[in-house]
This record gives C-alpha cells, structure tokens and sequence, in this order.
C-alpha cells in the first residue's frame, strides 16, 4: 500500500522528508530516480526553409521582371530602374535553385539549437507553433534581435504538443501572424 505525503502543513517538515527518503519506485529511491533522469530533450531533422518545387509563379514574376526592364531601357530611358530589375530577376533565379540543406535541431533546457545556430532562451521572447496538417508544420521564434525578428523552424513529423509542452517551460506562448512576405513567398515557392 502506497502512502500520501501532505507536502502542504509545513510542521511536519522533517518527518515528510524521512518519508520522502524511505519512499521508493521500482525499488529504487526517489532521491536516485531523480538524479538518473536526464533533462528533457528532444532532437530531430528537418530542412533549413520550405521548398516548393512547382515554381510557376516565380517564373513569370522573372520574365515580368526582365521584359519591365527591357522597356524601361528602351521606352524611359532609365538604365538604372533598368539594371535594378535585371539584377532583382537574377537574384530570384539563384535563391529559387538554392536547395534546403537537412539541419539538425534540437530543444534542450539551454536553448533551441538548429544546425549550427544557437538560440538561448534569454535571447527569445516567445514562440508559437503553426501547425495545419497537410501545409504549413513550423515553430517560429521571436528574437530579442531587431534585425532578426523570428526564427522559423520546421517541425516536420514530431508531435506539436510534446515541442509546446517542453517549450512552455521556458518561454511564453504568444501568436505570431505570417508577415506578407512569407505569405508571397509561399505563393511563389520560394
């Protein structure tokens, strides 16, 4: 038969202690059951950024893009608008190519670790998991940064409420809205 501890009445303090000490599970003591559990952690892989290999929208925002600049040069006259728009399809060329790399991340009781980034707990001010199954399966992380406000990281087939769960011990849950730059993103396939 099990015996219940009052933690509550602070009289019987040294006594409850005793009882703690002689307490056991399995046949080991709680005082060595605590010491042989690790922290909390959990680790998993996942691509760096969302790749969309259906990229037809991009492709018409680049031919867009160079013909615009094609008659800005011949019917303004404006080389430099010209030249910015040339350059503007040949960078969303290169990064549309750019392939995610598998990262490795890992949520421990020092920070969020992705890849070879870290992110302390003291530098983050929140977060909030995107979770819709079927499209979008993201934490995202508020930075403390100015020039880094959050942090997307893919949660790809890990359970959303275990990552919340570990997580709340730490930092506070507050929504973050997709900014419309990710929303273009997403509609283009970058």
């Amino acid at each position: 038969m099990s015996r219940v501890l009052d933690l509550r009445k602070k009289s019987k303090k040294s006594a409850d202690a005793k009882q703690l000490q002689k307490l056991a599970i399995n046949g080991k003591p709680l005082s060595a059951l605590a010491v042989e559990q690790s922290p909390p952690r959990l680790s998993w892989e996942a691509p760096s950024f969302y790749f969309n290999p259906q990229k037809k929208y991009l492709s018409l925002i680049v031919i867009a893009l160079v013909v615009g600049g094609g008659a800005m040069f011949f019917f303004v006259q404006d080389t430099l608008m010209a030249i910015f728009m040339v350059l503007a399809s040949l960078v969303l060329i290169l990064y549309s190519n750019k392939r995610p790399e598998i990262s490795r991340i890992r949520i421990d009781q020092s920070g969020i670790v992705v890849g070879n980034n870290e992110y302390r707990y003291n530098d983050l001010r929140s977060f909030w998991i995107h979770y819709y199954p079927g499209n979008i399966k993201e934490l995202s992380l508020e930075s403390k940064k100015w020039y880094l406000p959050y942090v997307k990281v893919s949660v790809e087939d890990q359970n959303p409420l275990i990552i919340r769960s570990l997580l709340m011990n730490f930092l506070p849950e507050k929504e973050h809205e997709h900014s419309l730059v990710d929303i273009i993103a997403r509609r283009i396939g970058l």
